[in-house]
Order: structure tokens, then sequence, then C-alpha cells
């Protein structure tokens, strides 16, 4: 009668065994999904960065050259 619980017991067990293995694999096949479309994103994300410090820097150089280049021209 003992060893009958106890078989009952660890057959709860592992069919409790295989549903928590098949939620953990679920949730790392979500987080597998969640990392490549945040790598993605951030590639993207690096790339407008870059653009927009190009332009600001462009701005900068303009800026002071303008008053220089217009001190040369005005005599």
């Amino acid at each position: 009668m003992a060893a009958e619980a106890i078989e009952i017991r660890m057959a709860r067990l592992e069919g409790a065994y295989e549903q928590v293995d098949k939620r953990m694999g679920s949730i790392e096949a979500a987080v597998r999904d969640l990392r490549t479309q945040m790598r993605g994103e951030f590639a993207s994300l690096r790339a407008e960065m870059r653009q927009q410090f190009y332009w600001v820097i462009g701005l900068i150089v303009v800026t002071i050259l303008v008053p220089i280049g217009l001190r040369f021209l005005n005599p």
C-alpha cells in the first residue's frame, strides 16, 4: 500500500516535471526571440544616432567656418 502511494506521488511529480519543462522551453524560446528583436532594434538605433551625430558635427563645422569665411571675404 505504501509502495503504491509512492508510485502515485512519483507519477504526479513526473507529470509536473514534464509540464515545467515544457513551460521553461517556451520561456527560453520567447527570450531568444526577444534578444534577436532587441539586437535588431539596437542596431537600427545606433545607425540613426550615428547619422544624427554626423549632422550635428557638420552644423558645428559650418557654424565655425562661416564667420571665418565672412571675415576674409569682407575686407
